[in-house]
């Protein structure tokens, strides 16, 4: 009885010795699988952030690039704008600071800065880096420039229009020619630019005083009538009478249509004795004519350098 008890009891003991490290393995197996449960849980919950911080980062990558290419693309849609312009009548004079121009063959050119503004305005449409200054200038490429410098120097309300509608002005001066809508355009506002047998001969260099006719005539706004006596009398050119009748008018009166610059005349020439009248305009002379528009005091902001100013105070 007492051996059998015995060896009952160590067993007993055996197996309470043994049943306390399962119970105790158990419950840590217990706690383990929970706590790596919520380690999961909270894996999870990062990995739910971490994609939703990625795709927000993905959005502002793509709106940055679509910015960055907007940007770029915008001188494309500029220059397309400039373009479209001459197609259409234009509204207003003023607008966004305009890119600088440079010309690397203006250096000895003493009408350099007004040729720089113009073309800060677009009067001269792409010449690259070259103005070739030293050109003589043809008479539709003057009426190009005096069209788009009229458009740029005054207001809206004053402005030329292109005349789509108008006949064909000048027999030798067909729809194909380059500067055709310009002729027509100035043509069709009044203004004296042809000859007497109903030709403009578009591709003939312009002389002095065709110059001086036509750009008078824009400044004053009509036709004026011969007047040598009076030219003679304010110019005292040594030549005078060497300028065409018709054109005394326009010369007489040019010596009134001043600015800072002076009249046409002094800008494109400088201080002069002798006309020259039936002498080649260069084209660094013909631009330095369109720098101001108008007459008297009319020209205190119808110059280049004015628009460019009152352009960049808006900016």
């Amino acid at each position: 009885m007492p051996s059998s008890f015995s060896t009952k009891s160590s067993l007993a003991k055996v197996l309470l010795a043994c049943s306390v490290p399962m119970f105790l393995f158990g419950c840590s197996a217990s706690g383990d699988s929970e706590a790596l449960k919520n380690r999961v849980a909270d894996l999870e919950s990062e990995n739910t952030a971490l994609k939703s911080e990625l795709a927000t980062l993905k959005d502002s990558f793509a709106k940055a690039k679509i910015s960055e290419l907007q940007t770029a693309l915008q001188p494309s849609k500029d220059n397309n704008a400039g373009a479209s312009k001459d197609s259409s009548s234009p509204t207003s004079t003023i607008g966004a600071v305009p890119a600088a121009v440079t010309f690397i063959d203006l250096e000895e050119v003493p009408t350099k800065e007004m040729i720089t503004e113009l073309a800060q305005l677009n009067v001269f449409g792409e010449l690259g880096d070259k103005f070739d200054p030293l050109k003589p200038i043809t008479r539709a490429q003057y009426i190009e420039w005096l069209y788009k410098s009229y458009n740029a120097l005054e207001p809206a309300s004053k402005q030329l229009r292109f005349a789509p509608q108008l006949d064909q002005q000048f027999k030798d001066t067909p729809p194909t020619h380059p500067q055709y809508k310009y002729i027509q355009a100035l043509s069709n506002a009044g203004y004296s630019i042809g000859y007497n047998d109903g030709t403009f001969r578009p591709d003939k260099p312009l002389t002095r005083e065709e110059m001086l006719g036509i750009k008078v005539g824009v400044d004053v706004g009509k036709t004026l009538p011969p007047w040598r006596a009076q030219m003679d009398s304010v110019w005292k050119f040594s030549d005078s009478k060497n300028v065409d009748e018709k054109f005394t008018g326009y010369v007489h009166q040019d010596f009134y249509v001043s600015g800072p610059h002076g009249s046409n005349i002094q800008r494109a020439f400088g201080k002069i004795g002798a006309f020259h009248p039936k002498q080649s305009v260069l084209r660094s002379e013909a631009a330095a004519t369109l720098w101001q528009m108008g007459q008297f005091g009319d020209t205190q902001n119808t110059n280049a350098a004015a628009i460019l100013k009152e352009k960049n105070s808006k900016s």
